[in-house]
């Protein structure tokens, strides 16, 4: 937090209005279902914030999936590249339009009667964070040639010699092209990024490589289920009624 300068602590007033906070832990894993990433998060709690107070704008375009079929499809026929990055600590790399003041969270040897938080930048949890992300993500981009997909506007593409296409989703970026290290160097220059290498599992589904082209399904859910409940042994039918 003091690496980003996430707020300043200011004398509180009776005029303030305050948003409180919350831990979130989170575990991410990957498409074996194992944990890779422990997270501890510090969130604001949005539901207490107040239109035209503390937030206005707040709709953030969504990736679709039918659009990342399409890009992959598209890459497998083109034979691309297909790789993630994530971009670390993403929503800290903005300042929210509107001012926010945090109650002191629990934790933080402040005297909560008399100060309270400013904040400098878009924590997670916040209403207008994901929106306020994706416009300085959509600017950054803009800066260096890329044009924005005007029916899904989570794809983004650039022309050139060596054409890229990214595909978003919050702070996770599918970078498909010939040759993905040159974006990758691009951005690293801005953000600070996460290079997780070739794609193998994007937004829950799980995406393998072979020699007749590239597949996708969602099988790791049901393996993590029959495992969750001691049946990854059972015996496995086509399906669970008998024909006729």
């Amino acid at each position: 937090m003091n690496h980003f300068k996430v707020w300043d602590v200011v004398e509180r007033h009776e005029d303030y209005k305050f948003v409180g906070t919350t831990g979130v832990f989170k575990i991410k894993r990957n498409d074996q279902n194992e944990p890779t990433e422990y997270k501890a998060q510090l969130c604001a709690q949005g539901s207490t914030q107040a239109m035209g107070i503390d937030f206005n704008k707040t709709y953030a375009p969504t990736r679709r999936l039918n659009s990342l079929r399409t890009l992959i499809a598209f890459a497998s026929v083109n034979k691309l590249q297909l790789h993630q990055i994530d971009i670390k600590s993403a929503f800290l790399n903005v300042q929210p339009k509107e001012t926010v003041y945090l109650a002191v969270p629990q934790g933080l040897e402040l005297d909560q009667q008399r100060l309270c938080l400013r904040l400098n930048k878009a924590i997670y949890g916040l209403r207008q964070a994901p929106l306020a992300w994706y416009e300085q993500l959509k600017n950054w981009l803009r800066l260096v040639k890329f044009s924005v997909c005007t029916l899904y506007p989570c794809v983004f593409y650039r022309a050139g010699k060596i054409p890229v296409w990214l595909y978003l989703h919050v702070d996770n970026i599918g970078i498909f092209s010939q040759d993905t290290s040159i974006l990758k160097v691009e951005i690293s220059g801005e953000f600070d990024i996460k290079d997780i290498g070739e794609a193998d599992l994007m937004l829950g589904v799980k995406i393998q490589w072979t020699e007749e082209g590239i597949s996708l399904n969602q099988c790791h859910f049901t393996e993590a289920l029959l495992e969750q409940y001691g049946m990854a042994s059972c015996k496995a039918m086509v399906t669970p009624l008998t024909p006729n």
